[in-house]
C-alpha cells in the first residue's frame, strides 16, 4: 500500500536544465533531494484548492500543494511551465 500512496510533495525547485520540455528538474520535496525528467508541460495538472500535481517520465507523481507559497525562485521557475 506504501508504494501505491508514494507521492513526494515538492517544496523548492532548485534547478531546471532547459525552459522547453522535456527538461530534468532538481527539486527539493519533503523526501529529500532529488531529479526527475518533465516530458511536457500537459504532466502538470491543476487540482482542487490550487495544488499541482507534476508527474516524471516514469509515471511518479510530485504535489506541490500551495505554489504561491514558494520560495521567489522556485516560483519564477515553475511559472515558466504554466
Amino acid at each position: 500500500l506504501a508504494a501505491h500512496e508514494f507521492m513526494p510533495e515538492i517544496l523548492e525547485l532548485q534547478a531546471v536544465s532547459t525552459f522547453s520540455t522535456p527538461s530534468t528538474w532538481t527539486v527539493n520535496t519533503d523526501r529529500g533531494p532529488t531529479q526527475f525528467v518533465l516530458k511536457g508541460e500537459e504532466d502538470i495538472r491543476r487540482l482542487a484548492g490550487g495544488t499541482l500535481l507534476v508527474t516524471d517520465s516514469h509515471g511518479v507523481g510530485y504535489r506541490m500543494r500551495e505554489p504561491r507559497s514558494l520560495d521567489r525562485r522556485s516560483r519564477r521557475l515553475l511559472e515558466r511551465f504554466l
